[in-house]
C-alpha cells in the first residue's frame, strides 16, 4: 500500500466548504502517479519508452467529503493485472482512520508509438506488486450506460490548459467538467466514469446531460456522438 499524507485546502472546496469530488478524483490520480514516481515507474521514465498508464473506468463511493483544513490520507495499490490491463483501489480516510470514500479504477498499458494498448510488462508488474482488492461491490459493469433521453447542454472547445503530458485532455478534467453540469447542490454518493476516446487540443465536446431513474448522466460526445467520456452519479 502506497499513501500521500494530504489536507484540504481552499481550492479544492465548494460553496459548502467540502472538497469537490472532482478533488478527491484528482488527489486519488495525484496519488497513483506519486506511486509510480517512488516505485521508480515514473511517467516520464515510461514516455522514454513511448509507453504509458491510461486510465479506462472509475468506480468511487463517497461515504463523507472532508471540509475546509480537514487531514486525510490517501492509499493505493495494485491487486491485479491482466494482458493490457492493471487494476488498482484507493482509499481516503481520517487519521483516526474514518472511511471517507473508496474506489476502483482499471487503467490499460498504452503503446504512444504505435497507438495502441500493449501488454503490461513484468517490470511494471514486479515494481508495483500487488495486495488483496478492497471489500466493495465488483459486481458493478465498468461499461457505462446511459439513457438516449439525455438533453445538449452546450460544448466544450478543448484548449491547451486541459491538456495533459500524454497531450490529450487529463482524466481529471473530464470529471471537473462534468461535476459542472450537475443540478445545483447535488451530493454524489456513488461515481461512474468509462473513458471512451480521448479528446485532443482543437478537438469540440458535445455535452449531453440528464436525469434517469434516480442518476443523473453527463456524457462528452464528439460531433458523430461518439462518447468521450461517460459519467453516472448517484446521489444521495
Amino acid at each position: 500500500m502506497y499513501t500521500v499524507h494530504d489536507r484540504v485546502s481552499y481550492s479544492r472546496i465548494d460553496s459548502h466548504r467540502m472538497i469537490g469530488i472532482e478533488s478527491i478524483i484528482d488527489s486519488m490520480q495525484d496519488c497513483a502517479l506519486f506511486h509510480s514516481e517512488d516505485a521508480g515507474l515514473s511517467a516520464a521514465k515510461l514516455a522514454e519508452k513511448n509507453r504509458a498508464w491510461l486510465v479506462s473506468a472509475w468506480h468511487v463511493i463517497f461515504v463523507r467529503r472532508p471540509q475546509m483544513g480537514e487531514y486525510f490520507d490517501m492509499h493505493t495499490w495494485a491487486y491485479k493485472f491482466t494482458g493490457i490491463f492493471g487494476q488498482r483501489n484507493f482509499l481516503m480516510e481520517t487519521p483516526d482512520h474514518e472511511v471517507l470514500a473508496y474506489a476502483d479504477s482499471r487503467w490499460f498499458f498504452f503503446d504512444s508509438e504505435s497507438g495502441k494498448p500493449t501488454r503490461v510488462t513484468p517490470e511494471e508488474i514486479e515494481g508495483y506488486g500487488t495486495e488483496p482488492p478492497y471489500e466493495m461491490d465488483y459486481s458493478v459493469s465498468r461499461k457505462v450506460t446511459y439513457p438516449d433521453s439525455l438533453e445538449k447542454k452546450g460544448e466544450i472547445f478543448v484548449n491547451p490548459s486541459l491538456l495533459d503530458s500524454n497531450r490529450h485532455l487529463n482524466n481529471g478534467q473530464y470529471v471537473r467538467l462534468a461535476v459542472g453540469y450537475l443540478p445545483p447542490d447535488f451530493d454524489t454518493a456513488e461515481f461512474r466514469a468509462e473513458y471512451r476516446n480521448a479528446a485532443h487540443y482543437g478537438d469540440i465536446m458535445h455535452v449531453f446531460a440528464g436525469e434517469s431513474d434516480g442518476r443523473f448522466y453527463v456524457v462528452f460526445a464528439d460531433a458523430e456522438s461518439e462518447p468521450y467520456f461517460i459519467s453516472e452519479f448517484t446521489p444521495k
